[in-house]
């Protein structure tokens, strides 16, 4: 039965359960785009000076999600790509891709969300807490439109904080009022005065701050994806320019730029990394950066040996006496040659690319602490190891089923265009 579901099928199936359980925040986030639409012609300075990353970030993620069966659905995508089989690996990076793309339709917390009351720190997986929402006396009216946009925008929004909520363990019901307890204090609130009462299962658990930990899991999934993603194009650019001058170029230029790619090669790129930001700081940018510039040698490698042999042929020797120019010899007789074994390399390149991330994350030089990372996660568990072991084996273990589904994506790859290798 397994067998049978192909790639396609199982996008559909967690487009389908995101759909299912996120289609009232969809059709929120559908009136909140035709509210922003609306508002940027009526009203462009409120609009504007509402405007942030986390707005944007839930319009994107509704057009993603009308955007996916489209995609899917596409014969000509559907017959060369998606008809394929379904492997652990495969299930895997599907996930993953959603994570990168829809997180707040994932989950509905923040991921930097600390709870008000001490008693929801470090709790165990599949706990169960309770949710009591306050009721607040200055609602919107909702008569004009700006004042759609906030009420929606309010809804939709993940917060950090949220004075209105309230999270405890457990609460009762006596002489009519809730009572419970937040610290070594206990607490009595009146019915009136609370909006209401629902359970929430933490999957996960929760850390030393009681931030929900499948929150940010799936949110350091999006950083590591995206330092991945940038880094690799970077050293990917770096590696077809340099292999191609080098081997298109004079000697002494040759020769150069061998030496330098030894004297990369010569010592381990992750003290290079270390150094590097432990002088000039870091954030996102720099780890793009450093990580991109430290891993274009094997790239070089091979472009620099594949338009060696490439040179030689009788197609490329007729492009040049054409009178082709180097940009156009590189667009269309080089890269069509070389894609294969380049691809095959930057997806080995983009597992290096998430392992070094966390590993900085883990030594305190990451993209930052206003960032979730799975190798803060894993560093800040060791320090509850005994009392929290899943702050530090779940990170772990979705760190190495990561880095184990681009490698055997990366084989399956290889093995695809070389079908001779066993």
């Amino acid at each position: 039965m397994l067998n049978k579901i192909k790639l396609l099928h199982f996008i559909l199936i967690v487009w389908l359960i995101i759909l299912i359980f996120r289609f009232e925040i969809l059709i929120d986030t559908a009136e909140f785009l035709w509210l922003s639409i609306t508002l940027l012609f009526e009203d462009y300075d409120f609009l504007s000076s509402h405007l942030n990353f986390q707005m944007i970030d839930s319009l994107t993620a509704l057009l993603i999600m009308l955007l996916i069966p489209v995609i899917v659905l596409l014969k000509r995508f559907r017959n060369k790509f998606l008809n394929t089989n379904v492997s652990f690996s495969r299930y895997f990076i599907v996930l993953l891709m959603y994570c990168f793309f829809v997180p707040t339709l994932i989950t509905r917390e923040h991921p930097d969300y600390q709870k008000n009351n001490p008693d929801t720190k470090l709790l165990h997986p599949f706990s169960i807490i309770y949710q009591i929402k306050l009721k607040t006396p200055g609602d919107f009216s909702l008569n004009s439109n700006e004042e759609k946009f906030l009420k929606i925008k309010e809804k939709i929004l993940l917060k950090e904080f949220d004075e209105k909520e309230i999270f405890v363990k457990s609460y009762s019901l006596n002489d009519n009022s809730y009572s419970f307890s937040i610290g070594d204090r206990t607490v009595r609130l009146s019915p009136e005065s609370i909006h209401s009462i629902k359970s929430e299962i933490v999957f996960l658990g929760t850390d030393e701050f009681g931030r929900d930990i499948f929150s940010r899991l799936i949110f350091g999934a999006r950083i590591s994806l995206f330092i991945g993603f940038m880094a690799v194009t970077i050293s990917l650019i770096l590696g077809l320019i340099l292999g191609y001058i080098a081997s298109t170029g004079s000697a002494i230029i040759s020769m150069i730029i061998n030496r330098l790619t030894d004297l990369f090669l010569s010592f381990p790129s992750i003290f290079l990394v270390i150094l590097v930001l432990a002088l000039f700081g870091n954030n996102l940018l720099s780890v793009i950066i450093v990580l991109g510039f430290s891993g274009w040698m094997s790239l070089y490698k091979i472009v620099s040996s594949e338009v060696a042999s490439v040179k030689q042929k009788d197609f490329f020797i007729t492009s040049q006496k054409l009178g082709l120019s180097n940009s156009e010899l590189l667009m269309k007789e080089i890269i069509p040659v070389i894609i294969i074994p380049v691809t095959v390399n930057l997806v080995f390149q983009f597992s290096n690319v998430i392992l070094a991330e966390s590993a900085l994350s883990f030594l305190g030089l990451g993209a930052g602490s206003e960032y979730p990372s799975w190798g803060s996660m894993i560093e800040k568990g060791q320090e509850y190891i005994s009392d929290a072991w899943w702050m530090i084996f779940i990170p772990g273990i979705v760190l190495v089923l990561t880095l184990l589904s681009f490698h055997n994506i990366a084989k399956e790859v290889n093995k695809f265009f070389n079908p001779k290798i066993s």
